[in-house]
């Protein structure tokens, strides 16, 4: 069980300094886990990080909180396109390492989930996992996510490739 003290709440563009620095720890700690380099996230401006974890109903992301101190975070997107319209994709799952095993990744995933239940749009919730990330993928499973497919080398990190799975919750 999480510790009571952790709470999860949406994000807003008043947390996108604590989510960026979060976030690149994220990546130094589990490269092959976000598709984003340090570089990349770095490229992004302030602006551009705002709306990707408070961008109104297609864009959103969560956060724990442990007081004052973002301590991990999932984002969920929302297809723009009017035939995927259907779909969210749930995004950039992470949880710092002292917070681990508390089951704080799971209210975070279900925060995500009960917001897509919320839109009448959203139909089904797809995420990509490192292959490699059995402690994730149990996770998600567990959730009711089904896979659909591996997609081999998907990502490279350095010299390194990885494989990917993909999986799909269907709500409705």
């Amino acid at each position: 069980m999480p510790p009571a003290d952790i709470v999860i709440r949406l994000l807003t563009p008043a947390d996108t300094a604590a989510f960026c620095a979060l976030r690149l720890r994220a990546i130094l700690d589990s490269p092959s886990s976000f598709s984003s380099s340090r570089e990349d996230e770095l490229a992004r401006t302030p602006e551009e990080h705002a709306q990707r974890i408070a961008g109104g109903v297609l864009q959103r992301a969560f956060g724990a909180f442990d007081g004052e101190r973002l301590v991990g975070f999932a984002g969920l997107r929302r297809e723009p396109l009017r035939q995927l319209w259907h779909k969210a994709l749930l995004w950039g799952v992470f949880v710092d390492v002292a917070q681990r095993g508390k089951g704080v990744a799971r209210r975070l995933v279900n925060a995500c989930i009960e917001q897509a239940e919320a839109d009448p749009a959203v139909m089904q919730v797809h995420l990509s996992v490192n292959a490699e990330n059995n402690a994730a993928l149990r996770l998600y499973e567990s959730l009711g996510f089904i896979a659909y497919g591996t997609e081999p080398r998907s990502m490279r990190v350095g010299e390194l490739f990885y494989d990917e799975h993909h999986l799909a919750l269907l709500l409705k």
